[in-house]
């Protein structure tokens, strides 16, 4: 278990304590003073928990402080428990505390040896919390800190551009990729134009204005859109442009030759364009399997298919004409603050920008790498504060500083994460329990919240 669930732990020792109080079990066992106790030192830790969990990724005494307050939380877990369990097991024998007090035990059970086991175990949690949370002023965090809300990106990628989806510095891109387009159409039957880069650069986003512009200027017949991802299933794929030209989900069908026989009817005397977006496969036998199946449904000469990617391998294998690819760069510094500049704009507080704050938000630019990603994420940080205080933060996290310059994953991975650590709180097990989910799955708004609540992990208010 993380970090970041330890709010829920915490909070639902809580609502323990709280309800043993509630049925008189701690005056029962005579344990009412401990278990106060315990809980004015569980809320004292909670109101700096949020602080905590932001800042042990970039300072190692406040790691070490989280990982002693877990191994106290679980044990003082496993106490808890050892009520409930007593609780539940009178309960069973259909006696509760609060009316028999006097026959809460069964004759196998003495309440003066259980409540003074149970005290011992609360009093070495209670001294080990005290400990702990001494701390808490020398490692200076914050009572009752917590952020906004931000927007997490879809996985799941179409061809329609987004309002949010920032686009700067990309105009040349798109002419370059139409160009290629033009070209690969008047020489080949099938043509695969890749457009290759690292991990938020924009593939997807170029490949959407390219499809936006080819369909302003009707190039091809028909546009096809398959987000592909690292599962590289042929018949997936098939089944999916199918679905596309459609425009409606009939399910999967189950027959590869029926879905290519349709597909070839569909596409019959037609030119079509089909996006295999953020493809992973770097084998050439699976690549070479699809591209039999798609010259079989090709309706004319002059068919194009755009590949995303963040693999040279897979564009390597894929592209028809050695070199006829599409190298997707990074931005400059500038382009970089006018997107971060966009996103903060267009948050609540619409008030210009002081000159104090720019100059700290292009230092912040300059620490995008040129990925637009990136430049997204802080952008969406910093709109929900105008303080320099909190641009200054975010310009020195050590976070910004850990992304190496050789292309690699790792590159965005830190800023994502710093995103992460800038939720509230309890909103961060909820965004993390969708990994439970297969990639690119679609997920179900309504399921999901069902499934949040049958985890505890959806926190209420007065009024909801």
């Amino acid at each position: 278990m993380g970090e970041f669930l330890l709010t829920i732990v915490v909070e639902g020792m809580l609502k323990k304590l709280a309800s043993l109080a509630l049925e008189g079990i701690d005056l029962a066992w005579g344990l009412k003073g401990k278990l106060q106790k315990l809980n004015k030192s569980l809320t004292s830790i909670l109101a700096v928990l949020h602080d905590a969990e932001e800042k042990q990724g970039r300072e190692e005494s406040v790691k070490i402080w989280l990982q002693k307050l877990r191994d106290v939380a679980y044990e003082a877990e496993d106490v808890l428990d050892e009520f409930g369990y007593e609780v539940l097991r009178q309960s069973v024998e259909g006696s509760t505390p609060s009316r028999k007090v006097s026959k809460f035990f069964s004759a196998s059970s003495n309440p003066i040896a259980f409540g003074l086991h149970m005290g011992k175990k609360i009093k070495k949690i209670n001294d080990e919390l005290v400990e702990i949370k001494n701390e808490v002023v020398g490692l200076g965090l914050i009572i009752g800190r917590e952020r906004a809300p931000q927007t997490s990106v879809s996985p799941i990628t179409h061809s329609f551009l987004e309002k949010s989806e920032q686009v700067i510095g990309r105009d040349g891109d798109v002419s370059e990729v139409i160009n290629l387009l033009n070209i690969s159409c008047d020489d080949q039957v099938l043509s695969v134009v890749p457009i290759v880069g690292m991990a938020g650069l924009g593939k997807t986003i170029l490949a959407k204005l390219v499809v936006k512009e080819i369909k302003d200027r009707k190039l091809f017949d028909e546009t096809i859109w398959v987000c592909v991802s690292q599962k590289f299933d042929k018949q997936r794929i098939l089944g999916e442009m199918l679905q596309d030209l459609l425009g409606t989900n009939n399910g999967a069908l189950s027959n590869l030759n029926t879905i290519v026989s349709q597909l070839k009817e569909k596409l019959e005397g037609k030119k079509f364009l089909l996006v295999l977006d953020d493809v992973w496969n770097e084998k050439l036998q699976d690549w070479e399997s699809l591209k039999n199946d798609l010259s079989i449904v090709r309706g004319s000469n002059g068919n194009v298919i755009i590949v995303t990617t963040r693999k040279q391998q897979t564009a390597s294998i894929m592209e028809t004409s050695p070199g006829r690819r599409h190298e997707l760069k990074r931005l400059q510094d500038e382009e970089c603050w006018s997107i971060i500049r966009k996103m903060v704009e267009t948050g609540n507080d619409k008030a210009s920008i002081s000159g104090n704050l720019e100059v700290i938000g292009k230092d912040i630019a300059r620490k995008c790498g040129g990925v637009p990603l990136a430049a997204r994420m802080l952008g969406g940080l910093m709109r929900n504060s105008k303080e320099e205080s909190d641009w200054s933060s975010i310009k020195n996290n050590p976070v910004l500083d850990s992304r190496g310059d050789d292309g690699d994953d790792v590159g965005i991975l830190p800023i994502l994460k710093l995103s992460y650590d800038h939720l509230p709180s309890y909103l961060n097990p909820c965004f993390a329990y969708c990994a439970m989910f297969p990639e690119d799955h679609r997920i179900d708004k309504e399921q999901l919240i069902q499934l949040w609540m049958a985890e505890g992990l959806l926190r209420t208010t007065n009024e909801q």
